[in-house]
């Protein structure tokens, strides 16, 4: 009976053993299991999934570049107008904003210098034709007639300058823009040639009309004579005036580092006034550049920089370059972009330096 029992205990012995055994190999088997999806996966991880983008190719496009500018309208000509000599103002025969023509009567100066010289001339004007008649016969001096010469080119220039001074006329055609002084009132010429007054009459030209602007010194070789330009004022937002370059400066300002350039304006219809503020446009001879959608542009934290994501292979690569102008929505690579190169555009944000790329064609989006 003992001998029965410890055979029985032996063989329970056995069963538990062997249950444990068998659990035991389905837990390292189950452990082995989960050890090897953790490596799978992890070696999933590293290897990463292709991230889908939309891409560009940078490429030429001829363009018509455009420089902005700055200025104010002023006249083509403009003269301040004054008697040559100082005197009693007679009438004044024109009013503010009047057109007046070349040559025509814009203000009378009283005359009594005038009867003076014109009495001095004509008197030396007779004894100057009579000692000629006598010379040409010997009967006087060759000295004796020289100085009757001189005498006679003296009264007669003082007789046309006070005949100038009371007869003031239009030196161009153009507006009256301002009238100083009143009838009556007398023109003061100070010593030196300077006036009291700085005028008695202010004469614009304005059918055509001028603009300065001042251009930096890196554009000195883009702007020359004969450049087309668009220009339009604030009071007619609806029109651009065509104009020409008609003059840049040899020498730059040595301290701005820019240089003065006129535009030319035709203004047949007067609407462009002096004073006004004008905004400029300067066109520039069509070229080819190397252009690049601003939508490929990303923005280096805290600086002015750009850089981009350019597809290598099925990789993008972060790339930095030098921007030039803009053109609407398109961006000018001087440096750092070649043609035929492809840049991300749509998902540029959501890949780093070096990420594995799938290219799409034909979407958009960030």
């Amino acid at each position: 009976m003992r001998h029965g029992r410890r055979v029985n205990f032996i063989a329970r012995r056995a069963n538990v053993a062997g249950v444990l055994g068998v659990a035991a190999m389905i837990g390292l088997a189950l452990l082995s299991a989960g050890c090897g999806r953790g490596t799978e996966e992890a070696a999933s991880n590293s290897v990463g999934e292709a991230v889908l983008v939309s891409a560009e190719t940078v490429g030429f496009e001829r363009v018509t570049p455009k420089l902005s500018f700055s200025g104010s309208i002023e006249p083509y000509r403009e003269a301040s107008v004054g008697a040559v000599v100082g005197g009693q103002i007679d009438r004044i025969h024109v009013e503010v904003g009047e057109r007046v023509g070349e040559g025509d009567l814009l203000v009378t100066m009283k005359d009594q210098q005038l009867t003076q010289a014109e009495v001095r001339y004509v008197v030396v004007k007779k004894d100057w034709e009579r000692l000629g008649r006598l010379f040409e016969k010997g009967a006087v001096t060759e000295q004796a007639f020289d100085q009757a010469d001189a005498g006679y080119h003296a009264a007669k220039a003082a007789y046309e300058l006070i005949l100038e001074s009371t007869r003031i006329r239009a030196p161009f055609d153009g507006i009256v823009s301002a009238v100083y002084l009143e009838e009556g009132e007398v023109f003061v010429l100070m010593p030196g040639g300077l006036s009291s007054t700085p005028a008695i009459v202010e004469l614009v030209q304005v059918d055509t009309v001028r603009v300065h602007i001042q251009i930096p010194e890196r554009r000195l070789l883009d702007v020359a004579p004969g450049l087309e330009t668009s220009i339009t004022v604030d009071s007619y937002t609806d029109r651009k005036f065509r104009g020409t370059v008609r003059l840049v400066e040899p020498t730059l300002n040595p301290r701005t580092r820019t240089t003065t350039v006129e535009i030319v304006v035709p203004n047949g219809a007067r609407s462009l006034r002096p004073g006004m503020y004008a905004h400029v446009e300067v066109e520039l001879p069509s070229r080819e550049l190397l252009l690049l959608t601003r939508n490929a542009l990303i923005q280096r934290d805290g600086t002015s920089d750009y850089y981009a994501m350019v597809v290598e292979g099925d990789v993008a690569v972060r790339r930095t370059f030098e921007l030039g102008d803009s053109y609407g929505e398109s961006v000018e690579v001087l440096s750092g972009l070649a043609a035929g190169e492809h840049v991300v555009t749509a998902g540029r944000f959501k890949i780093e330096d070096g990420a594995k790329v799938r290219v799409r064609g034909g979407e958009e989006g960030n």
